[in-house]
């Protein structure tokens, strides 16, 4: 019997070989990435927005701190006199470092108690009113007569919540007659 004959090519070898699939591309990101990449630059913004607001706003908490001290210095000392000398210095130091570019540093009598009113609406006139008027005379007194712990709450508050020059609050100057009201 004769030997079968074998095909000189089997129709396995005419089959391709198999190709796998490219390799998944980085590129474009899948939506999940881009919502992702979306919500992570909002974080960036938002911390440093954060951040330099709380930079602008060190001042007061330094203020604050010193307002404290100054506080304490009266209460083992009780002089009065001294607590309005380094209080009035402590709200000009604060006033020229909120407004660098338009406070008047040499701002005196009714009117610094003015502009002190008119850039923390929250005080209510306050220091235009006896509180505030104690810082206009008492430093210059042997002993004067001041309610240092109303004085102290109204400092802290003016200190804690008056506009700066980044929140757009002009000082307009008051007539005449408004300062002699005060």
């Amino acid at each position: 019997m004769p030997a079968p004959m074998q095909s000189a090519s089997s129709p396995l070898d005419q089959l391709a070989d198999i190709h796998l699939p490219d390799g998944v591309s980085w590129w474009p990101l899948a939506p999940g990435w881009w919502i992702l990449l979306a919500l992570f630059i909002l974080l960036v913004i938002g911390f440093l927005i954060w951040r330099s607001r709380k930079a602008r706003n060190n001042y007061r908490l330094i203020a604050q701190q010193e307002l404290v001290r100054i506080y304490n210095d009266y209460q083992s000392s009780q002089n009065s006199a001294a607590y309005l000398q380094a209080l009035s210095l402590l709200l000009r130091r604060t006033a020229l470092t909120a407004y660098p570019h338009s406070f008047n540093a040499s701002i005196k009598g009714s009117y610094w108690l003015l502009w002190l009113d008119s850039v923390c609406p929250e005080t209510q006139g306050a220091f235009s009113g006896e509180p505030g008027k104690a810082l206009l005379i008492g430093p210059y007194q042997k002993n004067p007569q001041v309610d240092v712990d109303g004085l102290q709450q109204l400092s802290a508050q003016w200190i804690r919540l008056h506009r700066n020059h980044h929140q757009k609050i002009i000082f307009s100057k008051p007539n005449k007659q408004e300062a002699a009201n005060v």
